[in-house]
Parts: structure tokens; C-alpha cells; sequence
């Protein structure tokens, strides 16, 4: 693994906006860096973009164009085409702060001792500056994604930097026919193990775009339930607050309805059979609610 930084993007149909990712690159003001992009089987020009980027020789990029497949599936790819020793992940519509990079190797360089960290965690912004989700109290912090993140209601998102050979154990389950999955399912799963630096400090501007995930969540996991239901399912750990849990058991059976419903007989078995039996009148109520949200 080179002493670089991977930028990883997954994109689809993202001609239009992405060379807004490309300039925020060129700006950095450390360049031992490589941008990997995945080209989620793209109908648009952004191949013929992204070749005049490569063309300009500037910055190092590693194109890579694949079926249709989702976001996950795109990452998966991305990361084992990663070089660096440290990945993060930029969305075709967002951008890098200037000194990104540079900030990712000052923390590299000051915990490059510590093997129970699976990385760093930086804030994102809107492009007004304002910062996504709830204000760090701290100006740094290391603890885990479930006790930080979730435990402690931090909500919003965050600029996650992961060491490479450590999200390389970790690659997003593909579920036959659909094409979302939370990232969450992965994050969770990686604090079973590792702790996060948290950082009060701004690296990533985000822009969701009417066309992105993010706006259309409901369309998404109606579409996707297996991949719904299988992430809920690793929120009803007993490393979460109880209600988490009984949040996610509501989720999950949700979920698991509309799973029956479009794809028959499923064989994933809950992390709480008690929460979700319990509260499956509830889960009735929210697949009712997840079938008239999907519909607008």
C-alpha cells in the first residue's frame, strides 16, 4: 500500500456537475493523492469527460467503468482498486475543502501508531459553510460510529477517511436485483471493531441534488428491502440504545413486508426476534406509510 491518499467517486449520470469534484481536486494543496472514479454504467458523456481529465495529465486517475449495479457495488469496486493507504469518499456532486488532503495525512502521521483505529472522521459542510448535523462539542474525540454517531445522536453526515486495508474486510453485501444500500450497514459493522477519529474540522462540501440518494429515500428502500431490512438488522445490536433497537425492530419488519411481498420467500433472521415480534403491528403500520411514500 503507497503512502497516497485515495479519493474514491462513484458516480452515475453525472456528466453535468462532476468536473465540480475535478476542479476541487486541482485546487488541494497536497497532491500525493489518486482519484479513483466508478462509472456505475453511465448513459451519459461522463466517460468522454472524465478521459479529457486524464488527458489534462494533472492530477493521478484511475477510471473504471462497470454494469449498473448501485452505489455500493460501485464502491466495492472502488476500493479494491484503491492504492492509497487512507480513502475517502466524494460523491459525484460534492466537493474537497483546499487542504483536505493535507489534513488527512497530518492525522495519518499522528496516529500511524494506534491500530485500533479504522480511521478519521471530518465534518461536512453546505455550501454556505454551515455545517451538516449537530455540532461537535469536542474539538476531537476517538471513539466508535455506534457510541459516537448513533448512541450519542450526532446526527448528519460526516467526511469519513477509512485506512484502505481495513474497509477492504469490510465489502457492502449484494443483493440480487436491487441497487441501494446504506453505507451504515458497513459503518456499524466496522465499530464492532475499530474506533474513529472524530474531528471538528470541515473537509467536504456537500450539495444534495433533486436527483441524488439522499432525496429519494423512500423510492429507494421500497425498491431495495433486503438491503433496508438488512441494515436495520444490524441497528437492533445490543451495542445500540434501546431505542435504536426498537426503532430498527419497526424498520425491519416494515421492511421485511415488502421483501415478502416482491421477491417471496427471504431467509434473513432478526438480530432480536423480541423486539421484532413485539413491535410488528408498528412495522405493519410503517410498511402502509413506506407504500404511500413511495407513490409520490
Amino acid at each position: 500500500m503507497k503512502n497516497i491518499i485515495t479519493v474514491l467517486t462513484p458516480t452515475y449520470n453525472r456528466a453535468y456537475i462532476l468536473d465540480k469534484a475535478y476542479e476541487s481536486l486541482l485546487k488541494q494543496t497536497e497532491t500525493n493523492f489518486e482519484w479513483v472514479i466508478v462509472d456505475d454504467g453511465s448513459k451519459d458523456d461522463t466517460e468522454k469527460l472524465v478521459k479529457g481529465f486524464i488527458k489534462d495529465n494533472i492530477i493521478r486517475i484511475n477510471y473504471i467503468k462497470k454494469e449498473n449495479g448501485g452505489k455500493h457495488t460501485a464502491l466495492n469496486v472502488g476500493v479494491n482498486n484503491a492504492e492509497g493507504e487512507y480513502l475517502v469518499m466524494l460523491d459525484s456532486d460534492d466537493i474537497l475543502t483546499p487542504d483536505a488532503i493535507a489534513l488527512i495525512n497530518e492525522y495519518s502521521k499522528k496516529y500511524k501508531d494506534n491500530d485500533k483505529l479504522c480511521g478519521f472522521s471530518f465534518l461536512k459542510c453546505f455550501p454556505n459553510n454551515k455545517k451538516i448535523g449537530r455540532e461537535m462539542k469536542e474539538d476531537e474525540i476517538i471513539s466508535n460510529y455506534i457510541d459516537y454517531r448513533q448512541n450519542n445522536n450526532m446526527y448528519g453526515d460526516m467526511a469519513e477517511v477509512f485506512k484502505t486495508d481495513i474497509l477492504k474486510k469490510y465489502p457492502f453485501p449484494v443483493f440480487e436485483n436491487e441497487r441501494f444500500l446504506s453505507e451504515a450497514i458497513i459503518w456499524n459493522k466496522i465499530a464492532l471493531d475499530y474506533d474513529t477519529v472524530y474531528i471538528n474540522k470541515p473537509i467536504y462540501i456537500a450539495d444534495y441534488l433533486a436527483d441524488g440518494l439522499s432525496s429519494n429515500f423512500f423510492k429507494l428502500v421500497y425498491n431495495n428491502p433486503l438491503g433496508a431490512m438488512n441494515n436495520s438488522n444490524t441497528f437492533m445490536l445490543r451495542n445500540f440504545k434501546l431505542m435504536i433497537r426498537i426503532k430498527n425492530a419497526i424498520l425491519y419488519n416494515g421492511y421485511k413486508i415488502r421483501a415478502k411481498k416482491k421477491y417471496g420467500k427471504i431467509n434473513t433472521k432478526s438480530n432480536n426476534r423480541f423486539l421484532t415480534t413485539l413491535f410488528y403491528i408498528p412495522g405493519v403500520m410503517f410498511y402502509i406509510l413506506l407504500l404511500h411514500k413511495s407513490k409520490k
